[in-house]
């Protein structure tokens, strides 16, 4: 290996607020003693076509009615994908420059309801409402991402990204323009070059849809499972007394109890979560099929015990379209 192209991030060398900062900061310390022909590029916030990490959160954003904006956020200088990729093949040319280190930054310094504006027009649509969220609401919605992660999903809202949020992503990409000859696209004009179309308002819309299923359905689930095992245990076991499984009634409760939680559990964890999902369709579909045999009669109850099983498994199948990230 003869040169190492080192992906940073802009402004880490200015100010490390979070652990995110200080271990890109040194990583290009440790880089830069090496004896090796290296280049260092810390870009901004880059976004793309590619709807994902910060392209996929701003189009996201920009489909609220209402928009939420953090307290104490910094601005950003934002650069395009394409920009990054052409840089990086210019360092793979032979005989191309080492032994720098570059802001990779696009051409304006945007406040974060500008950058969600330019996404909103880009998508047709007028300027959102804004307001800006009291520090505890932002401080809750921070632990939730936190939490998010613990169970191994990658929510772009952490504790992490407040502090890296508050410093901004701003820096000076003249050295990179000198270097390289690249004149980096502001958003605007890249967003010009790709028109939207419906793939991208189904997205932008379905962004903030996708953690609200993937919490309310493991809820749903482990609350149910708890439920009959407490105060709707009598009702659940009267279900059953008089039934062919009237033997089994305590049982039964008992046994779909625990698989009502086991299922909540494997969708919350990200790396069972599909598991989970094809074992709540599984699950469901058992109860639609034994309680149409076992008590026919609960299809015309006015409460609909087991015609809900139908939008369930509805919920159910969109969370499987939309569980992936790429």
């Amino acid at each position: 290996m003869n040169k190492v192209i080192h992906f940073s991030a802009i402004g880490v060398d200015r100010q490390q607020p979070s652990a995110f900062s200080a271990s890109k900061l040194a990583g290009d310390e440790a880089l830069m003693a090496r004896s090796l022909d290296w280049v260092i590029l810390r870009p901004s916030v880059v976004l793309g076509r590619p709807a994902f990490g910060a392209s996929a959160l701003f189009r996201g954003l920009a489909a609220l009615p209402l928009l939420p904006l953090m307290p104490d956020t910094g601005r950003l200088q934002v650069v395009q994908l394409d920009d990054v990729i052409s840089t990086v093949l210019f360092f793979l040319k032979p005989g191309s420059p080492s032994h720098l280190t570059l802001d990779l930054a696009g051409p304006e310094a945007l406040s974060m309801s500008e950058v969600v504006g330019r996404y909103r027009r880009w998508f047709g649509w007028s300027s959102a409402r804004e307001f800006i969220l009291p520090n505890w609401a932002a401080a809750i919605l921070y632990r939730f991402g936190d939490a998010a992660a613990q169970l191994g999903w990658r929510p772009p809202m952490r504790s992490n990204a407040a502090k890296e949020i508050a410093r901004g992503a701003v820096g000076d990409p003249q050295p990179w323009m000198t270097a390289t000859g690249i004149q980096p696209s502001s958003l605007t004009s890249a967003l010009r070059l790709n028109p939207a179309a419906v793939q991208e308002r189904w997205f932008a819309g379905l962004y903030f849809v996708k953690p609200a299923l993937f919490v309310i359905l493991p809820l749903f689930w482990i609350m149910t499972g708890i439920i009959s095992l407490t105060a709707g245990w009598r009702s659940g076991v009267d279900l059953l007394i008089g039934t062919a499984a009237g033997p089994l009634a305590e049982p039964a409760v008992v046994a779909g109890a625990l698989a009502d939680i086991a299922v909540g559990a494997l969708i919350a964890w990200r790396p069972t979560s599909r598991l989970g999902l094809f074992g709540a369709i599984a699950v469901s579909l058992f109860y639609a099929i034994a309680g149409s045999i076992l008590r026919p009669d609960l299809w015309l109850e006015p409460l609909g015990p087991l015609i809900k099983i139908l939008p369930i498994l509805v919920l159910h199948f969109a969370a499987l379209a939309i569980l992936e990230e790429r």
